[in-house]
């Protein structure tokens, strides 16, 4: 898989994770910076990879429907240190290894990590 870390995720969370062997782009390092959320999501979907953010705006499936993504992978941290960040990529990118999450949406949290789609 390849993923999109969104605008709110610092571009190291990337770089840490291509040193794993993960095909990661921060928004910020794809030029996006500002970008509307339309656009980052356009942008995730022509290029192949799997958004990542922190925020709940990818996660309201009304207005961004998971079937129209290559997956969305919701980081839910509170509160949201770069540790915890770090803890919970780590944990999601682990369980979702093997996992299809094409059209779905992931929530990840400090407990659980849900799969909606």
């Amino acid at each position: 898989m390849k993923f999109l870390l969104d605008e709110n995720l610092s571009p190291q969370h990337a770089s840490e994770l291509r040193t794993e062997g993960h095909d990661a782009v921060a928004v910020l390092e794809a030029g996006l910076s500002g970008a509307s959320d339309e656009q980052v999501l356009r942008f995730a979907v022509e290029s192949g990879r799997v958004l990542v953010p922190l925020d709940a705006d990818f996660a309201n499936v009304m207005r961004f429907p998971p079937e129209r993504t290559l997956g969305v992978i919701r980081l839910k941290v509170h509160p949201a240190t770069e540790a915890r960040i770090r803890q919970a990529v780590r944990r999601a990118f682990l369980f979702l290894h093997n996992i299809d999450i094409a059209g779905r949406l992931v929530v990840v949290d400090e407990e659980k990590i849900r799969i909606r789609g």
